[in-house]
């Protein structure tokens, strides 16, 4: 019974080493999902942050042909004076609000695209580390082994 002590120990290094292995893939794993939601949810903070900007242009286009319409009900001319100044105005402002929604869309993609990125690391490292430990098992086991069965030698 004692000459089975030492197998044991490296049966159970073996075991500690697997496991260590199978967690690091599943961290791995994990991390690797999560990283391509990251990146879908980038893909679709910038296609919100455009659509938002065509309707933000959309409705620009109607408030300056709402202006235009008043202006000639007024009985004033399209091209003259001061509202020329209320159009430009009016343009300016519209395409800073469309301009603003895309910036804003892109910053979030930007967060969502490092956040992938950041859990792509990570998943790298908790396999590397699932290997490490496998290996300080392995290594521990042999000399548990060996100590044992040095021991069971002696008697």
């Amino acid at each position: 019974m004692a000459a089975a002590i030492p197998f044991m120990m490296a049966a159970s290094a073996v075991i500690g080493a697997v496991g260590a292995i199978q967690q690091g893939n599943a961290a791995k794993a994990a991390a690797n999902y999560n990283a391509t939601i990251s990146t879908q949810n980038a893909s679709i903070a910038r296609s919100d942050a455009a659509a938002q900007a065509t309707q933000i242009e959309r409705e620009n286009y109607l408030r300056l042909g709402t202006i235009r319409a008043a202006q000639g009900k007024a009985g004033g001319a399209a091209g003259a004076g001061s509202i020329l100044d209320v159009l430009g105005d009016v343009a300016a402002q519209g395409e800073l609000d469309k301009q603003f929604a895309l910036y804003e869309g892109e910053q979030r993609a930007r967060g969502f695209t490092n956040t992938a990125a950041l859990d792509t690391f990570s998943g790298k490292q908790a396999q590397t580390a699932g290997y490490m430990k496998a290996g300080t098992e392995l290594l521990s086991g042999a000399a548990k082994s060996y100590s044992a069965h040095q021991r069971t030698q002696r008697v």
